[in-house]
C-alpha cells in the first residue's frame, strides 16, 4: 500500500540523513504539492518540535519557492533562525537543486545578513564560527556588505574593536597558555577556535575553554575534560555543573546525544546526576506520555538493533511517561522488562540479559496484557511474525480502538504483519527506521498528543512579515552564544 505525501514526510522525520538534501527534498516537494495546508503548518510544528536540522532547512527552501505568497512570507520568518551553515546549505538547494533565485530568497538572505550586521559583536561570532558560510551568503546572493562586514569578510582587515584581531593573536601565543587564557576569557573566543589555537593545557587554560563551551559541545567534551582531570578542579567542576544546567533550555542541545554520553563517562555519580536531570527536563519540556502505552521490543533472532532501540525508547518513555508504562521484549513468549529508575544506565542494566535469538510472536506480550488497560502501542520489530499469538489477532481480541505505532526495523518492503493488519483492518502508524538513533527523540511528540497529530500541527499559525520585528534575540550578548 503506497503511504501518503504527509505520512512519507512524517515517517522521513526519523531517516538519517547525513546531511544529504535531495533525497529528502523530493519527499518534502511531493508533500508540499500533495497538501499545502498541512505543510506550511508543519514547519512551523517542526520548528518547536523537531530534532533533525536538515528539516528546517528543506522547509525554508521548498516554501520560499512556493506560488502562494502566504507561504514566501512565512516562509521568510522561518529562516532567520538558522544557523549560518544551515542557511548557507538551504540556499545552496534552493539554486542548485530547486533552481530557485527569487525575491523571496534574496530578500530572506538579505535581511538575515542586515540583522547581523547591525550588532558587530553577533557578525563577529557568526564569522568566527563559520566564515566560509557568512562569505557565500553575502557572494551567491549579491548582497552588499556593510563597511565593517566588508572588511572583517573580504578585505582580511578586522577593525580594532573586532574579535578576529584577537584569534591572529591567539595563534602567536601557543607558547604562552596562561596569556592564552586571558585573551579567550576576555574576548570570549568560541570554544572550537580557541582549542584549535591553544597551547599546552594548563589548568588557566582548561578553565577558559570550559568558560566559553556552549552546553552542547560541554557535553560533546565531558570524557574529554575528565581525562585531562579538569573535573577534580573545585572551580572548574563548578563551571561544567553551572553549563549543564544551562543546557535545560538551551537551544541546540541535542537529547539523545546528551543520554550516550552517559554511557562514556567514567564513575562520577554527581556529574551523571546533573546530566541525566537536563536530559529529563528537556524531554519533559516536548510533552508527556497520558496515556497507558505498552512498548514492546522484539528480541527474537537476528534483531539486536530493536533491543538497541528498547533501550533507548524505553528511557525516553519513562521520562515522560504521567501513565503506566508497559515494557516487554518478545520472541515465541514475552519477557517483562522492569526498571527501578528512568535512566539510561537503569534501562541498559534492566535489558542486559535480553538476547536476540528464537522465533517471532508478536501477540505474545498482548496476550500476557490481555489484563492490562493500555491505550497505545509502540512496537519496535521487524513485522516477520512466525509463531501464534499473532499481532493483530491478538489486538482485535482487546474489543478496544488502541493506536498502534510501529517503528519498522530492517527494510522488509511487506511482511506478515503488514498484511494481517490490512486484512483484519487493523489501522497503525507505520515508520520505517533506517539507523538513526539521534532521532529516536522525535518519536515523542507522536505518543504525546492528546489530539490526533494533524489537528495539533494546524493549530500552529503561520508568521507574516510584521513576525520580523518581533524575531527571539539570535545572540546572548553575556556569553556571546548564537542561540
Amino acid at each position: 500500500m503506497e503511504l501518503s505525501a504527509r505520512q512519507t514526510l512524517l515517517n522521513s522525520f526519523l531517516e538519517a540523513s547525513h546531511g544529504k538534501l535531495q533525497p529528502l527534498g523530493e519527499k518534502h516537494a511531493r508533500a508540499l504539492q500533495m497538501d499545502p495546508l498541512l505543510y506550511g503548518h508543519l514547519s512551523r510544528w517542526y520548528q518547536n518540535h523537531g530534532s533533525l536540522r536538515d528539516h528546517q532547512e528543506l522547509f525554508g527552501a521548498h516554501l520560499l519557492r512556493s506560488p502562494d505568497a502566504d507561504f514566501r512570507e512565512h516562509a521568510k520568518v522561518l529562516v532567520q533562525t538558522l544557523r549560518p551553515y544551515q542557511m548557507a546549505r538551504m540556499v545552496r538547494y534552493s539554486k542548485e537543486v530547486l533552481k530557485n533565485s527569487n525575491r523571496s530568497l534574496k530578500s530572506a538572505v538579505n535581511f538575515y545578513l542586515k540583522r547581523r550586521e547591525a550588532d558587530a559583536l553577533w557578525f563577529d561570532e557568526c564569522v568566527l564560527r563559520d566564515r566560509r558560510s557568512m562569505r557565500y551568503l553575502y557572494a551567491t546572493m549579491h548582497v552588499k556588505p556593510g563597511q565593517r562586514a566588508q572588511q572583517v569578510l573580504f578585505a582580511e582587515k578586522p577593525p580594532a574593536d573586532s574579535r578576529l584581531r584577537v584569534v591572529r593573536q591567539l595563534h602567536s601565543l601557543r607558547s604562552q597558555p596562561r596569556m592564552q587564557a586571558e585573551l579567550i576569557k576576555q574576548y570570549r573566543i568560541q570554544f572550537t577556535t580557541a582549542l584549535g589555537a591553544a597551547g599546552a593545557l594548563v589548568p588557566e587554560l582548561l578553565d577558559a575553554l570550559v568558560s566559553v563551551m556552549t552546553p552542547q559541545q560541554l557535553i560533546n567534551n565531558l570524557g574529554f575534560l575528565q581525562r585531562r582531570g579538569a573535573l577534580q578542579v573545585p572551580a572548574l567542576r563548578a563551571q561544567v555543573m553551572e553549563k549543564i544546567q544551562q543546557g535545560k533550555t538551551e537551544s541546540r542541545v541535542h537529547d539523545a546525544k546528551s543520554l550516550a554520553a552517559l554511557k562514556h563517562l567514567q564513575p562520577d555519580e554527581g556529574l551523571r546526576k546533573e546530566l541525566m536531570e537536563m536530559s529529563q527536563t528537556r524531554l519533559r519540556a516536548r510533552g508527556s506520555i497520558i496515556k497507558p502505552t505498552a512498548l514492546l521490543v522484539d528480541k527474537s533472532g537476528s534483531m539486536e538493533v530493536c533491543v538497541e532501540i528498547g533501550k533507548m525508547l524505553a528511557c525516553l518513555c519513562s521520562t515522560i511517561a504521567e501513565a503506566p508504562l508497559y515494557v516487554e521484549a518478545f520472541d515465541a513468549d514475552s519477557f517483562t522488562v522492569n526498571c527501578s529508575e528512568p535512566t539510561f544506565e537503569a534501562w541498559e542494566r534492566a535489558f542486559r540479559h535480553i538476547r536476540a535469538d528464537g522465533c517471532t510472536s508478536i501477540g505474545a506480550p498482548l496476550a500476557k496484557l490481555r489484563n492490562r488497560a493500555y491505550e497505545q502501542v509502540l512496537l519496535i520489530s521487524d513485522g516477520v511474525e512466525n509463531t501464534r499469538p499473532f499481532f493483530c489477532e491478538e489486538l482485535k481480541r482487546t474489543g478496544r480502538d488502541i493506536e498502534v505505532v510501529w517503528l519498522k526495523v530492517g527494510g522488509q518492503a511487506r511482511t506478515k504483519l503488514d498484511e494481517s493488519a490490512e486484512r483484519l483492518g487493523v489501522p497503525m502508524r507505520i515508520i520505517p527506521f533506517n539507523g538513526d538513533y539521534y532521532n529516536l527523540p522525535n518519536l515523542v511528540p507522536m505518543l504525546c498528543s492528546r489530539r490526533t497529530l494533524v489537528s495539533e500541527v494546524l493549530e500552529y499559525p503561520l508568521y507574516q512579515n510584521s513576525d520580523l520585528e518581533c524575531l527571539p534575540p539570535g545572540f546572548c550578548p553575556k556569553t556571546y552564544e548564537i542561540l
